[in-house]
């Protein structure tokens, strides 16, 4: 891996993405016991992840434009302010539909961490170096969703549900103190002020970039709604507790990281590491559908199948995502909103559905992770094909 410049920036947006990445997923060994102080069934408490991945990516589509027009910095302190407002409102709830409601409100303020992860990126490199940089920033970002389990589990059972919003609120309080102290204005003084309008049909009108999003959608939804199901699957279906199951939960997560890895080796070809990634995500689903299919459901048969579509996704997300954001310079936050805000509304969507379905087996986990797989396939076909015949590289 290349040594970059801006390292200090990355680690700054590593930072910021860590809340959002934290807030998804810290609660999740304590379904169980937050379902119980709610009064409410163990899948029921799934709404809140759904509903923040809604409004995270919503968010998106307003943020990234924003950016484009006043600046990176001022954005990221309103967002951040934000999601601090909701996390003390979710902290001193004793209603499910107030906690839901403080979730949307975190979504809204984390989108930002969301769109800069794809903007700043954008502003600070291009080529194969920004090809790299999203795949250490991919890197860093992934050991949040590795240590917010666990740090869940641990804070569940030693003081309640309720800490693990607490932990959020000072880590964002860290955040916004460090942003406002030591991170520069990175938007490109030569930027044009383009219409919000002008600016989505430019994205829109490409169809290179229509695939990538997909794919990027595809490969997000798939892993949030392994996220939201294996809570309820892994403690209500196999009886586990919350410290297992946030133990459990992390162990396809190094399968993302790897991921990144492989997919920043900068003497692989694009096109060939692609295609390493839509087939894992592809096979991992129906890895998982299979057993659900045959009645079976064990530890391994959920982890195996979430671990190699991790793998996949993990590589698609900083190929996919270099594919779709290089050829906009100007235009970095419009298209990063669109890339990030349309990746986490569909993968709400996809929570929100998998609440909705039978939660006492892996088959409607497995149906809709292949159904994503499937969906990662289509949309790379044409552009392997555009590949194949001019002989691209990214």
């Amino acid at each position: 891996m290349k040594r970059h410049k801006n390292v200090s920036m990355l680690l700054m947006l590593i930072l910021l993405v860590a809340v959002g990445q934290m807030a998804q997923t810290i609660y999740i060994p304590a379904i169980a016991n937050m379902a119980e102080a709610l009064h409410v069934r163990e899948g029921a408490v799934q709404s809140v992840m759904a509903a923040y991945l809604l409004t995270y990516g919503i968010s998106q589509l307003f943020y990234g434009p924003l950016s484009d027009r006043v600046g990176r910095r001022p954005v990221i302190l309103v967002g951040m302010s934000i999601f601090m407002l909701a996390t003390l409102i979710a902290i001193t709830t004793h209603s499910l539909t107030v906690l839901i409601a403080a979730s949307a409100l975190q979504g809204m303020g984390t989108g930002v961490g969301g769109v800069m992860a794809r903007t700043l990126p954008r502003d600070l490199y291009e080529g194969t170096q920004l090809r790299h940089a999203n795949s250490v920033l991919n890197m860093g970002i992934l050991v949040s969703p590795l240590l917010a389990p666990l740090i869940g589990g641990v804070l569940d059972t030693l003081m309640g549900w309720r800490a693990c919003y607490g932990f959020l609120l000072v880590l964002c309080a860290i955040v916004i103190f460090s942003m406002a102290r030591w991170m520069p204005e990175t938007r490109p003084q030569e930027a044009p002020r383009t219409r919000l309008i002008a600016s989505y049909r430019t994205l829109f009108g490409n169809s290179s970039f229509g695939c990538y999003l997909l794919m990027l959608i595809g490969g997000l939804a798939g892993v949030a709604v392994f996220e939201a199901s294996s809570g309820v699957l892994l403690g209500a279906g196999l009886g586990l507790s919350s410290m297992a199951v946030s133990i459990l939960f992390i162990l396809p997560i190094p399968a993302a990281f790897f991921g990144s890895w492989f997919a920043g080796r900068p003497l692989k070809r694009f096109p060939t590491l692609m295609w390493q990634s839509v087939a894992s995500c592809l096979v991992a689903g129906l890895m998982m559908w299979i057993p659900g299919l045959l009645g079976v459901m064990t530890v391994w048969t959920l982890l195996i199948p979430a671990a190699l579509f991790f793998f996949g996704a993990g590589m698609l997300f900083p190929l996919a995502t270099s594919g779709a954001m290089e050829p906009f310079p100007f235009l970095a936050g419009t298209a990063g909103a669109l890339v990030g805000g349309l990746q986490n509304i569909g993968s709400g969507v996809l929570a929100w559905l998998s609440a909705l379905l039978p939660q006492n087996g892996q088959a409607s986990l497995g149906l809709l992770m292949t159904l994503m797989g499937l969906l990662i396939l289509v949309c790379w076909l044409p552009l392997a094909s555009r590949f194949h015949h001019h002989q691209q590289t990214i």
